[in-house]
């Protein structure tokens, strides 16, 4: 359980970059946020012993499509507006 909250706190990348430059998140730095967000929940999902390669894959792209969609409703992809 602790490992969930450790994965929940640390896995919030774009998220943590939208509160901290709310409406100046460029496009580079979402790019950044993304590849970290894979980075640390591949790690940590990795760790659990009863998940497979590919429940480890599953739970990484989980983890990082709804923090970029909560991210994004906070305004994180106005880079990515024409």
């Amino acid at each position: 359980m602790r490992l969930a909250g450790l994965a929940l706190v640390l896995s919030g990348c774009v998220v943590g970059s939208t509160i901290i430059r709310p409406h100046a998140v460029t496009l580079p730095m979402l790019i950044g946020a993304v590849a970290l967000d894979l980075a640390v929940t591949s790690i940590l999902a990795s760790q659990v012993r009863s998940f497979s390669a590919g429940a480890t894959i599953a739970t990484d792209l989980a983890v990082t499509g709804v923090d970029v969609g909560v991210g994004c409703l906070l305004d994180a992809c106005a880079s990515l507006k024409p």
